[in-house]
């Protein structure tokens, strides 16, 4: 423990997160109108910690509670189109179990969890 003025005490013990905690707060990261560091000061983290957080996240090591806020941002992969192929509006083909669904910028990121988790409990 360090002694500051006038009587103030400071542990150094460092707080243990549940992992549920640390996806809430990553989650809530990822709102609208939210910064990683207003989020952060919040919790009484630093940004360095949640920035952490959120690359777990990202890796898949840590969960994510969806929120229907949540929607994907267009990505566009590639230098171009192959031969022959229709033209690529943007968005993203997800196949699980055979089953391919087309996930756009504009489509629910809380609906794709939901059916992702339902293809993922049939059969193979």
């Amino acid at each position: 423990m360090v002694m500051l003025p006038r009587g103030e005490v400071c542990s150094s013990r460092r707080r243990r997160w549940s992992e549920e905690d640390k996806g809430r707060i990553v989650a809530e990261s990822f709102e609208k109108g939210r910064t990683a560091s207003d989020v952060a000061r919040r919790h009484d983290i630093s940004p360095q910690q949640l920035f952490e957080w959120r690359r777990q996240a990202r890796s898949g090591e840590l969960a994510v509670p969806v929120t229907d806020e949540m929607t994907f941002a267009e990505v566009s992969i590639g230098l171009g189109e192959p031969t022959g192929a229709a033209p690529d509006h943007g968005g993203l083909n997800l196949s699980v179990n055979g089953v391919t669904v087309r996930v756009t910028g504009q489509t629910n990121i809380g609906l794709v969890v939901r059916v992702v988790q339902a293809l993922r409990s049939l059969p193979a």
